[in-house]
C-alpha cells in the first residue's frame, strides 16, 4: 500500500492534503499541527531528491558496514547516514518530523520511535522496522536500494513534466 498527495512542499515533493492509497507512490507527511485528517510535508529545507541520491550512493558504496567510531554496534538504516536531519549532529536533535524522511512516512507511522523505519519500501509494504525482524542485512539494503532508485525515479519525472 502506497499514499500520495496533492500539494508540494519547498523541496519539490508533493504534500498530503488528504491521503489517497494509490500503486507504487509511496509517501504522505504528518505534523503535530495538522488537523484531524489533514497532512503537512516536514520542513526540512534539503532537495528531496539531492538527499535520496546521495542515500543511493551512499548504500552503493557499501554505507552501512560497521561504523569506524563505534565497530561494536549494529548500524541503522537511514539513522546512520546524511539523509538523516540529525546525522553527525552533536547539538539538540531535530525532531523525526521535521525531516524530510518523514514526507515518505505513511500518517498511522508518524509517531514511531523510527518513523523512517516504517516507509513501506515495496508492493508488499515491508519497511526497514519489518524487514529488520525477518531479513537479512543484505536483503533489506536491496529493498531501500530499490525504493531509492524508484522514489528518485518519479520524482524526476514528476519535475520533468510541467505544470
Amino acid at each position: 500500500m502506497d499514499i500520495t498527495c496533492d500539494r508540494e512542499n519547498s523541496h519539490g515533493a508533493k504534500a498530503a492534503g488528504k491521503p489517497t492509497i494509490v500503486a507504487n507512490a509511496g509517501w504522505a507527511s504528518v505534523n503535530a499541527k495538522a488537523l484531524p485528517g489533514e497532512a503537512i510535508m516536514s520542513d526540512d529545507k534539503r532537495d528531496i531528491l539531492e538527499v535520496l541520491k546521495m542515500e543511493l550512493s551512499f548504500l552503493e558504496q557499501g554505507g552501512y558496514g560497521r561504523s569506524v567510531r563505534t565497530p561494536w554496534k549494529p548500524t541503522s538504516i537511514f539513522q546512520d547516514s546524511v539523509s538523516c536531519i540529525n546525522f553527525n549532529d552533536s547539538g539538540e536533535p531535530h525532531p523525526c518530523n521535521e525531516c524530510l524522511l518523514s514526507d515518505f512516512v505513511p500518517t498511522d507511522a508518524q509517531s514511531e520511535e523510527v518513523p523512517c523505519h516504517h516507509i513501506p519500501l515495496n508492493r508488499e509494504g515491508e519497511t526497514v522496522y519489518t524487514m529488520e525482524r525477518q531479513r537479512v542485512q543484505t536483503e533489506m539494503e536491496e529493498a531501500v536500494k530499490a525504493w531509492l532508485r524508484d522514489t528518485i525515479q518519479r520524482i524526476e519525472q514528476e519535475r520533468a513534466t510541467p505544470a
